[in-house]
């Protein structure tokens, strides 16, 4: 296995960060009021959104929001440029009618620093590139994405040897043409290990469709979603949480892997014949579900091909399946119908399902429409 298509999978996912299932029905209206914690007066424009999701407002010129939500549990982000931002958990089913307030405390901003400027070191700019090799990923719909504020990064090669850590000033705007979505992502962490090999990254995404779509781009659009979504990490969670892996094409084997006596620090990877037909679930008492498995996984998606560019990053051509490693990094993890987890380091991954980053990403609401299927062109 590739160290470099190694990384550790924050179901942010990154790539998927956030809780619970969702449906096409709304089943709360979570609204408030945005004031200033010193001066109480309202805080107009300020961003609310449902992380992860295509669900987001702002506060109008009275700092007032209102925004419909579906059933499930979310991470509710608040943020506006010189406040501290918001960050907590709301269950869709504990909403309160009567609304909130939510009291943001200003921070001083030192305009020298905020401004951005086009002159750069050229390490930013080599930092930049691996930057988005990384996270954007190096797929199709990847190389088609666009950090419309990229100026805004703070890229540093140099607190930790042979690590590249990530911060932006301000949330990140992506635009995903292939997706057709603008993505605006906060992002909260993100290192890269260059000696181990091992990415890590984690963030807050709005997903914002694009309304101005022509009925031709549309299907191209849901095309690649389509493609995107099949043998994803929210596709195959979802399977297991219903119990489909089998009918939805993937195969799964255990894989034990050991120490190689004659190569220190390299393993060998051994993977059992029998194929496992499902990955435990274990019920709690209520609607609560949890995943439990040990060891590693093999997981292989028969149902599309490999690309050619993440065979070409391997130095071999394009196989006829895909196949990912997966193990837990903790003994349980609450899975939600969706496919997503609690708990963003949950899951260790490798393999193609590690090479989809960003440029592949979908919201958690998003659901295949019955009137394109696989294979559409």
């Amino acid at each position: 296995m590739s160290k470099p298509n190694s990384m550790l999978f924050k179901i942010v996912l990154g790539l998927f960060l956030f809780f619970g299932g969702t449906s096409s029905y709304a089943q709360a209206i979570f609204k408030g009021t945005i004031e200033d914690i010193e001066t109480e007066k309202p805080i107009p424009y300020a961003s609310v959104f449902l992380a992860n999701t295509t669900f987001g407002t702002s506060s109008d010129e009275e700092g007032k929001f209102s925004l419909d939500i579906p059933d499930g549990n979310y991470e509710v982000i608040i943020r506006i440029l010189g406040y501290e931002g918001l960050t907590f958990n709301l269950p869709a089913s504990t909403v309160q009618p009567q609304g909130y307030r939510f009291k943001l405390i200003s921070v001083d901003e030192d305009l020298d620093e905020m401004e951005v400027s086009d002159v750069r070191d050229p390490s930013w700019y080599r930092n930049l590139d691996d930057f988005k090799k990384f996270f954007l990923g190096t797929s199709e719909n990847s190389r088609d994405t666009e950090i419309l504020n990229e100026l805004s990064m703070i890229l540093n090669d140099q607190s930790i040897p042979g690590t590249l850590i990530a911060s932006s000033r301000d949330i990140l705007q992506i635009d995903n043409i292939n997706l057709g979505y603008r993505v605006e992502y906060l992002l909260e962490h993100f290192r890269n290990d260059y000696r181990s090999g091992i990415v890590t990254y984690s963030g807050f995404p709005l997903f914002i469709p694009d309304s101005n779509l022509s009925k031709g781009k549309q299907r191209r659009v849901e095309k690649n979603r389509l493609e995107a979504y099949y043998g994803s990490m929210q596709h195959f969670l979802k399977a297991v949480y219903d119990g489909k892996t089998v009918a939805e094409g993937f195969e799964m084997r255990r894989l034990f892997r050991e120490k190689d006596p004659d190569r220190p620090g390299k393993f060998i990877d051994r993977v059992d014949s029998i194929l496992i037909t499902s990955i435990a679930i274990r019920k709690n008492i209520g609607t609560r579900d949890y995943l439990e498995f040990s060891d590693h996984i093999l997981v292989t998606y028969l149902n599309e091909k490999e690309s050619f560019l993440y065979a070409q990053g391997l130095s071999r051509g394009p196989r006829n399946n895909q196949t990912s490693i997966m193990r837990m990094a903790v003994d349980s993890l609450e899975i939600f119908e969706n496919g997503s987890l609690s708990d963003p380091f949950g899951l260790v991954v490798e393999g193609y399902i590690g090479w989809e980053r960003v440029g592949d990403l979908l919201p958690i609401d998003y659901l295949p429409t019955t009137e394109f299927k696989r294979g559409v062109q």
